[in-house]
């Protein structure tokens, strides 16, 4: 068997251990001179066990290695992701990260099934456990994360607040999603306050003579409304 070779997409699967969990692992390694787990790979790629594979090349420390079988890439994603969410110590917001993955490989092996079958609108949509309604496709992402639906919505309001810095700093486990989700509070009651005044605004003209203009109005009610209560509910 060949050299085993990283793929970065595969890699960006995976989230990376701490400093003090590298020292521990490399410390492990050493003191036995062996790696207890074989390095796992499919066509050549590591699919489990970068860390090891790499401080084992590092010091010359012989290694076994396995090769998966995945019918697809999108196969091997999905198990590299379970596998993680399965084994590792992982923060909640690298939880949250792995099941948003998951989802979206699901998706497109499904528009991916689709395309295959032609479009065929008498054949049966292919099953993805990810629901279409945005709340309830985050209450099933917190499911998968382990999470509560609460710190889901937390972790998605930081994820979504242009804050890159932040949103690193609690993917890293720097920061609680709670804290970080704190810090945002200014500028999340600020739009609350906005979009008050726009609900406020349009609720005073209806309804309209134009009918249409009801009827666009009345949609942007809704989205307004709707808006409102997401806010509300990640304050919970």
């Amino acid at each position: 068997m060949n050299t085993p070779h990283t793929d970065p997409e595969f890699k960006a699967l995976m989230p990376p251990l701490t400093e003090e969990e590298y020292q521990q692992l490399e410390q492990n390694i050493l003191s036995k001179r062996k790696c207890h787990d074989a390095i796992l790979l499919w066509n050549g790629i590591i699919v489990d066990g970068y860390n090891r594979f790499s401080i084992c090349a590092a010091h010359g420390i012989e290694f076994e290695m396995k090769e998966m079988d995945f019918a697809s890439r999108d196969d091997a994603k999905i198990w590299i992701i379970e596998n993680q969410l399965g084994r590792r110590n992982l923060n909640a917001a690298q939880r949250i990260e792995l099941a948003l993955c998951k989802a979206d490989v699901l998706r497109e092996q499904a528009k991916e099934n689709l395309s295959k079958g032609g479009g065929d609108r008498k054949s049966p949509s292919p099953k993805v456990d990810s629901p279409t309604d945005p709340i309830d496709f985050q209450k099933a992402i917190a499911k998968e994360a382990d999470v509560g639906n609460g710190t889901m919505q937390r972790y998605m309001q930081v994820k979504e607040s242009g804050n890159p810095a932040l949103l690193e700093q609690v993917q890293s486990g720097e920061l609680k999603i709670g804290t970080a989700h704190r810090m945002l509070m200014p500028e999340i009651k600020k739009q609350m306050r906005e979009a008050d005044k726009m609900l406020a605004y349009i609720q005073e003209r209806l309804p309209l003579d134009d009918e249409k203009s009801n009827r666009v109005i009345h949609e942007r009610l809704k989205q307004l409304a709707e808006q409102i209560r997401g806010y509300a509910w990640m304050q919970d």
